[in-house]
């Protein structure tokens, strides 16, 4: 265990440790009570769910796996909060990306189970990987669901591109939730599919020329670069 994890579950006597980034993480954990003593003693942070202290282990379990400090820089995990699917969407993600893998896999033990509530056995997080970029999907049941406050942008390179993960992601979602290169995956999760040629049109120096592409990105849900040019161009 290093150090970023002694100073989320060590006792009031451990020594600090020499980490530059230690302090920011014991400011967030404080606030919920974790340090020094288990279980959490401030609860109001935490109403908004049915199984505080279920939620509140889990996150813990997932954030000490794939939190990793190193000499100079910090592992930053993407972690997804699944209701069961977490095995599901890994698989799925994972067959649409390129250079894409399953890291790993965790999974509940009986150990503990009158606080997580979950089948021992049964998936707690699997972590993968999608062209460089690591998530985390976690089973914390039906407490959370996903919304577009938070998404995922795809860089495409031509249409091509936009039409491949338009397809693939867009397939049982949400059709309601498809605007202007946005889309809700069947899981819930918001992506955005756009095409590198859009970026450079809306940051032209032709500032009526950028607003004409505007104008029509607002009138698509999947993004056409042919038409996002001919706007662009004044056609």
């Amino acid at each position: 265990m290093d150090l970023f994890h002694e100073s989320l579950v060590g006792s009031a006597s451990s020594e600090a440790p020499r980490c530059p980034s230690w302090r920011c993480c014991l400011r967030t954990w404080r606030g919920w009570s974790l340090l020094p003593s288990w279980p959490p003693t401030r609860t109001s942070r935490l109403e908004p769910f049915n199984k505080p202290l279920c939620l509140f282990h889990t996150s813990l379990l997932v954030c000490i796996m794939s939190l990793t400090t190193h000499a100079d820089n910090l592992t930053l995990t993407t972690v997804l909060w699944f209701d069961t699917q977490a095995e599901e969407a890994a698989k799925f993600y994972t067959s649409v990306f390129p250079n894409s893998k399953i890291l790993h896999s965790q999974r509940y033990s009986e150990a503990g189970q009158e606080v997580h509530g979950q089948e021992p056995g049964s998936i707690l997080f699997v972590e993968f990987d999608l062209d460089g970029h690591r998530f985390s999907g976690l089973n914390g049941g039906r407490h959370v669901s996903f919304n577009h406050a938070v998404s995922f942008m795809i860089d495409c390179a031509d249409q091509k591109e936009v039409d491949y993960y338009w397809g693939k992601l867009s397939e049982g979602g949400d059709v309601t939730k498809q605007e202007c290169g946005w889309l809700a995956d069947k899981f819930g999760v918001s992506w955005q599919v756009v095409p590198k040629r859009l970026k450079e049109m809306l940051v032209s120096e032709d500032v009526a020329a950028a607003g004409r592409a505007s104008v029509a990105m607002m009138g698509m849900k999947k993004l056409d670069i042919e038409g996002l040019e001919k706007a662009f161009k004044g056609e």
